[in-house]
């Protein structure tokens, strides 16, 4: 079994380090973004032994701790700090073996093919991001929670562990903080359906939600005293105010994003901000449901949908590095699709760009088909897994709504592979039957 598990790591790895070697990683020059944030605060956290106030209170401290580790592991080489992550990434695709030879045995192969080969997951690991920690973490969570689900041995560590893994995963992300309390529901649900007393209910709730907590509770009970709220971070008004809501108001009134937020700065006026970050984020929550009230709700669901729908299927390639260099509109500046598509054909310089966003397109309709096959066949095979699968992509993809990435719909990558395998794995069976017939 060890021998498997080494052989299925390194050919993950093996794909990963090709991938990194074509990046030609030398220097911190290649790094972009936020990128710039996590290595940058990350150093001060080595060297200093605390972070920025800022930086705390808008993202979770959780990353910095593993960048940290990562920096200090790999000697500040960049280059050893990214191959460890793609190391981690390639634990993250043994995990997703593991969970499908729990789950339906037949399809771990293929599924685990999937996640090798994916380009989201190889591009996300070459880059300094949270994305690839936190997709491992919330991995284990998903194999410990499925293990209490469908098997009787050990269940009360393996829902502790279950609790404490997505504990983890919102240490280093606050967005599966509110699944600790909406995991209860499902939970409940299945173990009622098999017969579990009422007391061993209430013990098994009870040890999750404890573990959990955990990993966040000084983060909780802080915020609480010093600020008098409950959110983790600070991110989800800026997210609201300058992205959700702009990118909404672009589209459906036909506007640049600068035109956009000038709309979301008049209402902030109504509003007085103080130096507290936190009550801050609060009024910046409230400026954006105001807006979004405004607008007509089936517009308003047909955008958050289509963007859905988009971050589904955009070709991962969009957030590779090199890709990025080359000369090509930009779509947050145009904030409106048609604009953006306008001038992406209408200017020849972007032509390159164009092309291979559309050679790589062409992956993503096999996507697309595996969302509407995949799950037909997995109802067909066990209805409980299809539940909840079912509630996990929309629980991920209800929170993206209309920002569009391809990387926004990382936390459901394991779902997507699993439909993509079974997807495969029963067209394949059946076009071997209709040859033979």
């Amino acid at each position: 079994m060890i021998y498997k598990n080494i052989i299925l790591i390194s050919l993950a790895f093996s794909i990963r380090a090709i991938y990194i070697f074509f990046q030609d990683i030398k220097s911190l020059d290649g790094l972009i973004e936020d990128e710039i944030m996590y290595w940058v605060n990350s150093l001060s956290f080595i060297e200093t032994g605390k972070l920025n106030e800022n930086i705390i209170n808008e993202r979770m401290p959780g990353v910095f701790y593993y960048f940290k580790a990562l920096i200090i592991l790999a000697s500040k080489n960049l280059l050893f700090v990214i191959l460890i992550q793609a190391l981690i990434d390639s634990l993250s695709c043994l995990m997703l073996y593991k969970i499908t030879e729990l789950v339906l045995p037949k399809y771990k192969k293929i599924v685990f093919g999937f996640a090798s080969l994916s380009p989201l997951m190889i591009i996300l690991s070459s880059q300094i991001l949270s994305e690839t920690i936190f997709l491992f973490i919330f991995i284990i969570f998903i194999y410990f929670l499925l293990k209490v689900l469908l098997t009787e041995k050990n269940i009360y560590i393996n829902i502790a562990l279950a609790g404490l893994f997505l504990g983890l995963s919102c240490n280093i992300r606050s967005i599966t903080f509110p699944l600790i309390f909406l995991s209860i529901i499902p939970l409940l649900i299945v173990l009622l359906n098999k017969r579990v007393k009422n007391f061993k209910l209430f013990l098994l709730s009870s040890l999750f939600l404890i573990f959990a907590i955990m990993p966040i509770y000084n983060r909780l009970n802080n915020n609480f005293k010093n600020h008098e709220s409950f959110s983790l971070t600070t991110q989800t008004g800026t997210h609201m105010a300058y992205w959700v809501t702009p990118l909404i108001l672009s589209e459906t009134k036909n506007i640049n994003r600068n035109e956009a937020l000038e709309i979301v700065n008049e209402y902030k006026k109504k509003y007085t901000f103080s130096e507290d970050a936190f009550q801050n984020d609060l009024k910046l929550r409230k400026i954006s449901f105001e807006i979004l009230s405004e607008i007509n709700k089936i517009e308003l669901i047909y955008y958050w949908v289509r963007g859905i729908v988009l971050n589904l299927t955009a070709p991962s390639i969009l957030i590779d590095k090199k890709l990025r260099t080359l000369p090509h509109p930009s779509y947050y500046e145009a904030g409106n699709l048609m604009l953006w598509l306008k001038a992406l054909v209408k200017d020849s310089s972007y032509y390159n760009y164009l092309f291979l966003i559309l050679v790589a397109a062409i992956t993503s309709i096999y996507t697309l088909l595996s969302l509407f096959i995949g799950p037909i066949i997995v109802y067909q095979l066990n209805r409980t897994i299809f539940s909840l699968t079912l509630l996990y992509v929309l629980y991920f993809m209800f929170i993206t709504g209309p920002v569009l990435s391809p990387k926004y719909i990382f936390p459901i990558l394991p779902c997507i592979f699993f439909y993509q395998g079974i997807t495969f794995y029963e067209c394949y069976k059946y076009l071997r039957k209709f040859i033979k017939i």
